[in-house]
């Protein structure tokens, strides 16, 4: 709400420690004297005075949303009695034929204001307008009216009624159909009338002029039993009927210039009375044009937050991000940011069959226009969300499932497979010729036996993870949910286009439903039934209350498990002819701990993607899943928490980190030292990417640390390289791309060596190392390439090498 005292707070008018108006002209009336300082108050008592006057009590015997109707509407009819002093005249003319609430004409509007309090919102427009060059066009223009000179200053804030900045303003203040509708929510939702309820500054039938909703002769009332039924919508958009006072036009001239008023009055200090929707959306489209907006930043986020009037930000989302924008609110900004961002990003997601076009979302909430500008910042953050989505269940299909949540009990057991299968190389009779003797063979069964059951063991955990995400894409909507659900729906979605929202989502795919809280609860308190890999007789887990407890199979292989360490642990630790290795890697499955930490994972990760901490209270926004991280919110503004500072840079791939950095002007990006190879025979050196080399034919592969080689100016094309030597690379990069999911569980990434697919690995050779025996980078010729054969000759350059940093 708007902090700018009024005079009776301040006792004459001014800013502590705010620049003071200029002295005053002839004929003004004087400023106080220094010698007799007007009472001061604090800046604390101000704002504190100004939010009882914007916020009434609605139990005073005073209060009452008609009388502070009236009192907004005397001051917008006479300004020039609430504004009596100042060196600025302001302007605004209406056009003839309107008239107001009392039936008495729109006229023009001539009153003094402060040039000081103008500047003071640090306005480009008013600074222009009050600069000489503009105040001599104003003043040769009314050189025939000496009243109006007598002023310093003279601005005509009357809109423009023709021309590009006419169309310009049009489309900035034309009302969308959400907001013109909101009035019914007073009854629909039991929205306070003081906030939704007020007129239209153009209301020539004000004694026909409803506040409760106009129903059909016919209309179904909802009936529904809970805790909750105060908060329904308990009269549905088919059966209201929009009388003729209330059809109000999407813009009005007479509604342009009251709230021009309007904000001049509050930059002077006076009340603010926002009523309607309407009015709200109007008055932030003036300060914008006007590039003032900061006026009516804090009562606009004040209406929008009131309870139960936050509702605003949940049915008319995009309306509320353009005034958040428009305002610079970041709380309202980015809880508006997080719905128009999980809405598209399903849209992206779903296939052609389940799109209902841009008019509507999936679940049939009403679309209304954004600027390009905003429409641009939600589709990028979409795709980003849309891009992490899959690969976090890419990830919880993969493998690597309980290595990346680093799953102690799984990184224990994976310890002991390595044990088992370096024990087994370690046994001499396996590793040459000879016959195994008698304790060797012993032990290669013992191990081999171990290595039987390790196996198993990893498989049922497998099998364990893939039950709970099988049957967590599977769940449906419980008779809470989808109750609550369509509860908050009705409120936006009439009764003609209704479809339960528990049909809606069972027709969404896997990564969808990623999008639901309803997939996260599943994933983290669901417990199936059966599991039936093999044999029907043979479920994995029997029926059970308490959630993730594995039982048979999965204990009986734990319990084979355990009890094959122990017979191999003993006969390595206390035969002492096995001495090539040693057991203390051997270790039981605690099946309890291994329980725990899975439920702790799948709680963080539900709670960081359903549950996140909210800017603004949503409460119609419950069947959506509003988890957003900072990958998809870096294309916000600075102010509202983003990294789009205004050039275009955060919308632009990123570029890779540069080891030796830009070398200068121009399109050259240097990333490193490059290897020159020869491809028609001639001899290659190892030189720095500035370096000449000898070849007459070269192509030329760029050592970028791990990075593509993409960004990098090079003659080879990407290819993919042929290095297999981890299983886990293409997790890895799924793992950085993810984004927030390391830090849903609160731990980081584990260590997974790689290859990126657009990189050639090259490793260096040894000083002895021949031009057959060096290290290729080989390339298939069915994708187009020749070999790239990089060490020809047996010649190389050591001090060429030791400048190049290993991959």
């Amino acid at each position: 709400m708007s902090l700018q005292p009024t005079a009776e707070d301040w006792g004459a008018g001014e800013w502590i420690n705010e620049p003071q108006p200029p002295p005053a002209e002839p004929g003004e009336p004087a400023e106080p004297s220094e010698s007799s300082p007007p009472p001061r108050r604090s800046l604390i008592d101000a704002a504190i005075a100004q939010i009882i006057k914007e916020n009434p009590n609605q139990g005073d015997s005073s209060y009452n949303a008609e009388r502070r109707e009236q009192d907004d509407l005397f001051r917008l009819s006479r300004p020039n009695f609430e504004c009596t002093q100042g060196d600025t005249l302001v302007i605004v003319n209406f056009p003839p034929g309107y008239r107001n609430c009392y039936w008495d004409e729109w006229s023009s509007k001539r009153f003094p204001v402060h040039s000081a309090k103008l500047l003071t919102t640090g306005s480009r427009i008013f600074a222009d307008l009050l600069s000489p060059k503009q105040q001599a066009r104003f003043r040769k223009r009314l050189e025939q009216d000496d009243a109006l000179l007598s002023h310093k200053y003279v601005i005509d804030l009357t809109p423009s009624m023709e021309g590009d900045e006419l169309a310009a303003q049009l489309m900035e203040l034309s009302l969308p159909s959400g907001v013109r509708d909101w009035w019914t929510s007073k009854e629909r939702l039991g929205i306070s009338p003081y906030l939704v309820s007020g007129h239209d500054d153009f209301c020539p039938r004000h004694t026909k002029v409803p506040i409760d909703c106009v129903r059909l002769d016919k209309y179904v009332e909802f009936a529904y039993t809970g805790p909750q039924d105060a908060h329904l919508p308990n009269l549905d958009l088919d059966d209201v009927r929009t009388p003729e006072s209330r059809n109000i036009d999407d813009y009005c001239p007479i509604r342009h210039r009251a709230n021009i008023v309007r904000l001049i009055l509050a930059i002077e200090g006076h009340e603010l009375v926002l009523n309607s929707a309407s009015r709200v959306y109007t008055l932030a489209g003036v300060a914008n044009i006007l590039d003032c907006a900061g006026v009516v930043r804090d009562p606009i986020c004040s209406w929008l937050m009131a309870d139960p009037n936050n509702e605003f930000i949940d049915i008319n989302t995009e309306v509320a991000f353009k005034l958040g924008s428009m305002v610079k609110s970041l709380n309202v900004t980015r809880a508006a940011f997080r719905i128009l961002v999980v809405e598209k990003a399903l849209d992206t997601l779903a296939g052609a069959s389940q799109e209902r076009g841009a008019s509507h979302t999936i679940f049939g909430r009403p679309r209304a226009d954004l600027p390009d500008d905003l429409e641009t910042v939600v589709q990028y953050a979409a795709h980003k969300l849309a891009d992490r989505v899959q690969q976090t269940h890419a990830l919880l299909s993969s493998d690597q499932f309980y290595e990346f949540f680093m799953i102690g009990e799984q990184r224990k057991l994976m310890q002991a497979g390595d044990f088992i299968n370096t024990a087994l190389s370690a046994i001499p009779s396996l590793s040459d010729d000879r016959p195994p003797s008698t304790r060797d063979s012993i032990c290669a069964s013992q191990l081999n036996k171990l290595l039987d059951v390790y196996t198993s063991l990893s498989e049922k955990l497998l099998e364990y993870k893939n039950l709970m995400l099988r049957g967590a894409e599977n769940a449906s909507l419980s008779n809470t949910q989808a109750r609550d659900f369509d509860r908050d729906r009705r409120c936006y979605v009439p009764r003609t286009t209704w479809n339960p929202t528990s049909l809606i989502y069972s027709s969404f795919s896997a990564s969808q439903r990623l999008l639901t809280p309803c997939f996260w609860e599943s994933l983290s308190n669901a417990v199936p039934d059966t599991y039936e890999p093999h044999k029907p007789s043979e479920p994995l887990f029997p029926d059970t209350h308490e959630p993730h407890k594995p039982s048979e199979p999965l204990s009986v292989a734990v319990r084979q498990f355990n009890d094959k360490v122990n017979e191999v642990a003993y006969l390595l630790r206390y035969d002492s002819g096995f001495t090539f290795a040693n057991p203390s890697s051997l270790v039981h499955f605690n099946v309890e701990a291994f329980r725990q930490e899975f439920t702790v994972a799948m709680n963080r990760l539900r709670v960081a993607w359903t549950r996140p901490f909210l800017e603004a209270p949503l409460h119609r926004t419950n069947h959506l899943a509003l988890g957003l991280i900072e990958d998809e919110f870096q294309f916000l503004p600075l102010w509202a928490g983003g990294l789009d500072d205004g050039t275009g840079g955060v919308f632009e791939p990123a570029v890779p980190d540069a080891d030796m950095g830009p070398i200068g002007p121009g399109p050259a990006y240097h990333t490193g030292d490059t290897v020159a190879t020869a491809t028609d025979g001639d001899a290659s050196s190892v030189a720095p990417s500035d370096a000449p080399t000898r070849s007459r034919r070269a192509s030329t592969a760029t050592l970028t640390a791990g990075r593509s080689m993409a960004a990098v100016p090079s003659n080879i094309a990407p290819t993919t390289a042929r290095n297999t030597t981890s299983q886990h690379g293409t997790d890895t990069d799924m793992a950085s791309s993810v984004g927030g999911s390391i830090c849903y569980v609160g731990a980081a990434a584990p260590s997974l060596s790689s290859t990126s697919g657009d990189l050639v690995m090259v490793s260096r050779p040894s000083a002895s190392a021949s031009a057959s025996a060096a290290s290729t980078a080989t390339m298939s010729e069915s994708d187009g390439f020749e070999d790239v054969d990089m060490y020809d000759s047996d010649d190389f350059d050591e001090d060429a090498w030791s400048q190049v940093e290993e991959p």
